[in-house]
């Protein structure tokens, strides 16, 4: 079998595999429906690492109860604007769920919110997150802190999260995504590089001794991306997700801890409390022409706004159905079959 080999499977048949395995694991329907929609979502828009390829590392922690599958996250009053989502170890999505339909009524109300959700696990690309605020007439920056998976810069040792960063908003031709890690290239890569056979770039990782490598099967320690600037922007991150929220993970997990904890804030303004919603869309749209139309560097290489590349794919996968790596399928058909339930279909 090629290691690049990819089957195409229709999107909802992706995501309904997806559900049935993690109700098998202990979820109900709609908990299991928010955790694997982030998943699908991550992969129509190409982004493979955060997508199903990802599930084997949830599942890990499900059963090693670090995830509770039946976990009900709460929210916790602070003032007016802001309030705090306590996971209680459930699926990220599932808490981040809360903190964004709580955050949309609140920034209706006053403008703008601000949530901290901590102790949950992996809420997955939460670029999601973003553009499901965008869609809602919202402009919003989301931050993600986790357990230790990148080194510092000028260290060798797993020392801070890859803690990414996302911000969106709308326009009249859709919303624009800005999604990125503060490492160099995100932990689900190492994986997908893997199931792929590909090396990973020089300068992005190191050995488990802190020698550089491109074996993904090597690779135990990501860099950050800028060196001091990506380092310095993942150390906030950890500020305003961790301390700030009373739930510190990289105080507890220096050196060596690897518990599996993450914690978010999630930032939302009402863009009608600033200005008509239609008037800010069409400057948006405007803005992105201007950009579009900038003189180019490589005149046939098109200039792409931040998510415009994913929301192509996106649509096209929508037609055509999601490619998955071979090995990321099968496991997911072995996983559903172990568990009693149906496994996904392949597209003929």
């Amino acid at each position: 079998m090629p290691e690049d080999r990819q089957i195409f499977v229709a999107a909802s048949e992706l995501l309904a595999a997806i559900v049935r395995v993690y109700q098998a694991k202990g979820m109900n329907e709609a908990d299991a429906r928010a955790a694997a929609d982030v998943m699908v979502w991550a992969d129509m828009r190409g982004m493979s690492s955060h997508g199903v390829q990802r599930l084997p590392m949830f599942l890990r922690i499900l059963d090693s109860g670090e995830l509770d599958p039946k976990a009900a996250p709460t929210l916790e009053e602070r003032a007016g604007a802001v309030f705090v989502v306590d996971g209680h170890k459930s699926a990220g999505p599932v808490a981040m769920r809360l903190a964004l339909d709580e955050g949309e009524k609140r920034a209706k109300k006053f403008g703008v919110a601000v949530a901290s959700m901590r102790s949950a696990t992996h809420t997955g690309s939460i670029g999601y997150y973003a553009q499901k605020a965008a869609a809602r007439g919202l402009a919003a920056i989301m931050i993600n802190g986790g357990p230790p998976n990148m080194a510092y810069h000028g260290a060798k040792v797993l020392s801070l999260a890859t803690s990414p960063v996302a911000m969106a908003a709308p326009s009249l031709d859709g919303e624009i995504v800005l999604d990125m890690a503060t490492a160099t290239i995100a932990n689900g890569r190492l994986q997908q590089a893997l199931d792929l056979g590909q090396p990973i770039p020089l300068g992005s990782a190191l050995t488990g001794d802190g020698e550089p490598t491109t074996d993904a099967s090597k690779a135990e320690i990501l860099l950050p991306l800028g060196g001091p600037k990506g380092s310095g922007l993942s150390l906030m991150v950890e500020v305003l997700t961790g301390i700030l929220a009373a739930r510190p993970l990289l105080i507890s997990m220096i050196p060596g801890g690897r518990a599996h904890v993450h914690n978010a804030m999630l930032i939302l303004l009402d863009i009608a409390a600033f200005r008509p919603l239609e008037d800010f869309k069409r400057e948006m749209s405007e803005l992105g022409q201007i950009v579009k139309a900038l003189p180019r560097l490589d005149p046939q290489a098109e200039i792409m706004l931040p998510g415009e590349r994913g929301a192509r794919e996106y649509e096209k996968r929508r037609r055509e159905g999601v490619p998955v790596a071979a090995k990321a399928f099968e496991r997911l058909a072995k996983t559903a079959a172990a568990l009693g339930v149906e496994g996904p279909r392949a597209m003929k």
